[in-house]
């Protein structure tokens, strides 16, 4: 085994087999504050992981194309420039800017009740020490450690990171384990936004979804729309921003992508697995999100045209209202004080026609069998 650490002095980049390497990059946000991303590439995908940010994936590239959104740096912000507390808890949304990321884990969605929206993930630390990159003749790792502080800076939980790729592949998983270090019973309330609509989107498409479109609940209040799956192309126009929820089905067919068969021993099959996708209308790029229904039972899509295109997927535990209102749903995961619980999720990347149909068809299966 290989290892790249960050706190050898030495290491600024390095080249990895496969035409793979390991880039260093210091940055300073628009407010002065200094801040550590490391590029990743398995010799096809590219990834930047914001270190500040909780181990928030930045950007996603397949081959030359960027494949997540084209976002203005201006919220690429360290976590001391953002006040979550900020328009009544949603100040999350002033440092807005990852590919994937972290909601949570505290909670998913509405603020209140002493919660701010989307919790404090994103905006957590990794810890610098317990930065390290790994290869074998298989794959290449990157992991850390993340302390996550409530709103009132006390310690509540501790998350252990890892994503890896293999080489040359088009997918990556990410790992979590989360542990319970606040002393008193908690609930874990966390997902992921998965930003994966880049340039290649611009003429736009269609959300593939293992869910029919009566099962698609508009939420707070947004226009309706004759067809929810569609994506617009940026030449129609500013489009308001509209978010469904729903429960989506296991999809049969994944249990044989070859593509994940690497990560299938990683993963609490359960429950089965499910998957989503973004897919351009000429069917030349996709990029899609797999994950085990025991992790993440339920999803939310966002969507809008403002500055840049969001067409989001979001794995979720629960549905996005107030605390109060999962637990009476039952839907709230209580965890024990020194509990651990670990989760993971695919994002995978796509410009093959073949996989695109296929992937498709294994997820719109799902959607008739509801």
């Amino acid at each position: 085994m290989n290892k790249w650490t960050l706190s050898d002095p030495h290491n600024q980049s390095m080249d990895l087999p496969n035409q793979g390497y390991i880039n260093k990059v210091s940055i300073t946000d628009v407010k002065g504050a200094s801040m550590t991303m490391i590029e990743i590439s398995n010799g096809s995908l590219r990834f930047t992981v914001l270190l500040e940010r909780g181990m928030d994936i930045g950007e996603l590239h397949l081959g030359s194309e960027k494949m997540s959104w084209d976002r203005s740096e201006d919220y690429l912000l360290h976590p001391s420039n953002v006040d979550l507390n900020e328009s009544n808890g949603t100040g999350w949304m002033k440092g807005f800017y990852g590919a994937v990321a972290a909601i949570g884990p505290e909670c998913f969605g509405t603020p209140g009740e002493g919660f701010t929206l989307h919790g404090t993930g994103s905006y957590s630390e990794t810890l610098p020490e317990s930065i390290q990159v790994t290869w074998d003749d298989q794959s290449v790792r990157i992991e850390g450690r993340v302390p996550v502080k409530n709103r009132e800076g006390e310690l509540i939980f501790e998350k252990r990171i890892q994503m890896s790729a293999v080489w040359g592949g088009t997918l990556l998983l990410r790992e979590e384990t989360v542990r319970n270090s606040s002393g008193q019973v908690q609930v874990l309330d966390d997902g992921y936004h998965i930003q994966l609509s880049g340039a290649y989107m611009s003429q736009g498409g269609r959300y593939v979804l293992p869910a029919n479109q009566h099962e698609l609940l508009l939420r707070d209040s947004a226009p309706a729309e004759k067809d929810p799956f569609h994506i617009p192309s940026k030449e129609e126009g500013a489009s308001p921003i509209r978010c469904y929820q729903y429960v989506p089905g296991q999809v049969v067919g994944l249990s044989s992508f070859d593509k994940i068969a690497p990560f299938m021993s990683k993963m609490n099959l359960s429950r089965g697995l499910t998957g989503e996708m973004v897919v351009n209308t000429g069917k030349t790029y996709a990029g899609y999100v797999i994950r085990p229904l025991y992790d993440f039972p339920r999803s939310l899509i966002a969507k809008q045209i403002d500055s840049s295109l969001m067409f989001a997927i979001e794995p979720c535990r629960t549905r996005p209202n107030r605390m109060s209102q999962k637990i009476i749903d039952g839907e709230a995961l209580f965890m024990r004080e020194g509990e651990t619980l670990s989760s993971c999720c695919i994002i995978g990347l796509s410009n093959s026609r073949d996989e695109i149909h296929n992937l498709e068809n294994m997820i719109l299966s799902a959607a008739a069998a509801t």
